[in-house]
């Protein structure tokens, strides 16, 4: 029994020793590791929706401001509508991969050709470039539907 007490005050002598002897800095020590390796990125979950985005350009290839440009699902003929900005850009977001899109841009009395988008396509940002014609039978330029529309638009 007096060796085992012995031995314990031994030991706590000795823990007492060593952290009297351990520095006490406020200051936590500055480290900065650097293995020189890049970063591992993590792979991205697939999309679950698409985008449709794209510009609305005339015979020129100006693009064109204030052309409706109308995103239509093929079975329900459901229809979304956009009106370009100022850069002549529209944009769908949230389209399920599931189903089949026509879009197509009209401006005036200028139309520009439907264009497809299928469910078999899985890409997630689809760019569709929209050119708008003067339609067949339409005896003016497309600069004389500018100047018609111009006449006969609202005055604010």
């Amino acid at each position: 029994m007096k060796s085992l007490l012995a031995i314990s005050g031994l030991f706590f002598g000795m823990l007492s020793a060593a952290s009297a002897q351990v520095p006490t800095d406020p200051k936590p020590p500055d480290v900065f590791l650097d293995n020189n390796r890049p970063l591992i990125e993590k792979k991205g979950k697939p999309a679950t929706s698409r985008t449709v985005t794209g510009t609305v350009t005339d015979d020129t290839g100006r693009p064109l401001e204030g052309a409706l440009v109308t995103l239509t699902e093929v079975k329900t003929n459901e229809k979304k509508t956009f009106f370009t900005k100022k850069d002549g850009k529209y944009l769908f977001a949230d389209l399920a991969f599931t189903e089949d899109f026509t879009v197509q841009a009209k401006w005036k009395a200028m139309i520009s050709e439907p264009r497809k988008l299928s469910q078999y396509d899985h890409t997630a940002r689809v760019v569709r470039l929209l050119q708008v014609q003067t339609p067949e039978g339409y005896t003016g330029t497309p600069a004389a539907v500018k100047a018609e529309s111009a006449k006969t638009a609202p005055k604010s």
